[in-house]
């Protein structure tokens, strides 16, 4: 897996984990977690690998449903 901008994404689903290059295959996968049933522990994970010092972020529920919204269009 090769990095964009040094940035991935991990989406927890309890004891399911997907790691992905990019937010929006992310988020879609989180949509099917949740579709199952399986989402009241969700949580989409941003980790910036860009330094020695690596940071990891939760990303906000709000971030992910603007990117929801406008995938509906």
């Amino acid at each position: 897996m090769k990095l964009e901008n040094n940035k991935f994404y991990v989406l927890d689903a309890g004891q399911d984990k997907w790691v992905f290059i990019n937010r929006a295959e992310a988020i879609s996968q989180m949509k099917q977690v949740v579709k199952s049933g399986d989402g009241d522990s969700a949580k989409l994970l941003s980790i910036n690998a860009d330094d020695d010092k690596w940071e990891i972020v939760q990303v906000d529920w709000k971030q992910i449903a603007f990117e929801l919204i406008k995938e509906q269009g």
